[in-house]
């Protein structure tokens, strides 16, 4: 009895953990978007393409942090597929904005922006 109380109070802390995690990235990304721009105020196009994808992962992100909060606390059982679902979780949300944040110093992210939007990759950087 006492070793499924110390995994089931294992997996709470961890679920806890996970949404906490999940919780302050979304702020760290919300305040990165809204620092967005130079101070004339111009944005560059890059930021522009990119600006509703990464409000949609910050929603994503926000989401999954309140699934995982309230499994921790109201759950009664515990699957193994909770920690699958932290990676998917994880992989549909950190991973986009990893990739969206360091695509402009990535050369071959680089060339798939612009062939996917038929126009050169501008994200401000340069003299």
């Amino acid at each position: 009895m006492s070793v499924d109380r110390s995994k089931s109070l294992g997996v709470r802390a961890t679920l806890v953990l996970w949404a906490c995690l999940s919780c302050l990235l979304a702020l760290q990304w919300l305040v990165d978007l809204g620092m967005v721009g130079f101070p004339d105020g111009y944005i560059t196009p890059y930021a522009r393409a990119t600006s509703t994808l990464l409000h949609v992962l910050v929603w994503a992100s926000l989401a999954q942090s309140l699934y995982f909060a309230c499994r921790a606390l109201f759950g009664k059982r515990f699957e193994p597929s909770l920690f699958l679902q932290m990676l998917v979780a994880a992989a549909l949300t950190a991973v986009p904005v990893l990739i969206v944040k360091h695509c402009p110093r990535s050369q071959t992210c680089s060339n798939i922006y612009e062939k996917l939007t038929n126009t050169m990759m501008d994200d401000g950087t340069g003299g």
